[in-house]
């Protein structure tokens, strides 16, 4: 009686559980490949990004640069009228009072 129990048990595993693992397994081999694509997907979209924050700091940077040198050339035209006014005031002062 033991070997039919036994008889039973492996053909219930080999008509039912095995079948059932093996379609689980097709599914996650499935989920795998499809995870795999999705972090493929991901990893090409980060890349892409980076490059594209990349590019927008390079035009930043262009930017910044350019204002840097506005700022440079206004400073440089304020030092040089405050060196005429201060020469101008100075001649002022020196002519005589009518």
């Amino acid at each position: 009686m033991s070997e039919n129990v036994l008889e039973t048990i492996r053909a219930t595993v080999q008509d039912f559980l095995a079948p059932e693992i093996r379609t689980h397994g097709i599914r996650l081999d499935n989920i795998d490949r499809r995870l795999d694509e999705m972090r493929g997907s991901l990893e090409h979209r980060i890349d892409d990004s980076k490059e594209t924050l990349r590019a927008e700091m390079r035009a930043l940077d262009a930017r910044l640069m350019s204002l840097e040198n506005l700022i440079r050339g206004f400073m440089q035209q304020v030092l040089a009228e405050t060196s005429l006014r201060e020469r101008v005031a100075s001649l002022e002062a020196r002519l005589p009072k009518q």
